[in-house]
């Protein structure tokens, strides 16, 4: 009888180890928020930072949700490449700002990042011209960065009479993030 009870007792510490093993596979902690969890830590980040200019998150200027059609056309993301995604840009066309949150399907993470990668590029070169509004703030401080199965395009900041670059909007994007989703 003792044997039996030890073998129950090491099949359930197995299956245990096993169950914890799994939770590390979106960044090491076992969270697994949604992409729209983490925009709305993103935007969180910008209204707490700028308390005094009525913002509503990272994207200000007539804000549009990215939808399955500027996933694919304007990211170059198939939707069959991702889990689950959320994303925001700027429904001006004198405003370069994208983000967007990418959970990645199974092996899909590199092809995502490219993909992310060369969207940030052609948006460079749309508005390589227009250096206005702080577009080119933008688009040099402009990064995708990755952690475990998530990716995110930030391409956002918030422009006042001081600002000189946009890195530290950037910074603040990437690390409110990697706080979501690690």
């Amino acid at each position: 009888m003792k044997k039996w009870i030890a073998l129950f007792l090491a099949g359930v510490l197995m299956v245990t180890g096993l169950a914890a093993c799994d939770q590390g596979k979106t960044g090491g902690s076992g969270k697994n928020p949604t992409t729209a969890e983490v925009v709305e830590a993103i935007d969180a980040a910008f209204v707490e930072k700028y308390p005094d200019l009525g913002l509503t998150g990272a994207i200000n200027n007539m804000p549009m949700n990215v939808d399955d059609t500027t996933l694919e056309e304007k990211f170059g993301v198939s939707t069959g490449d991702v889990v689950d995604y959320t994303g925001v840009i700027a429904g001006m066309m004198t405003n370069c700002d994208m983000l967007l949150v990418v959970k990645a399907s199974p092996d899909k993470i590199d092809t995502v990042k490219a993909a992310l990668e060369t969207a940030v590029e052609n948006q460079k070169a749309a508005f390589e011209s227009y250096a206005v509004m702080g577009n080119d703030l933008r688009l040099d401080a402009a990064k995708v960065v990755v952690s475990g199965d998530y990716a995110a395009l930030l391409m956002v900041g918030i422009l006042d009479d001081d600002t000189t670059t946009m890195e530290p909007d950037v910074e603040m994007a990437e690390k409110a993030f990697l706080d979501a989703v690690e």
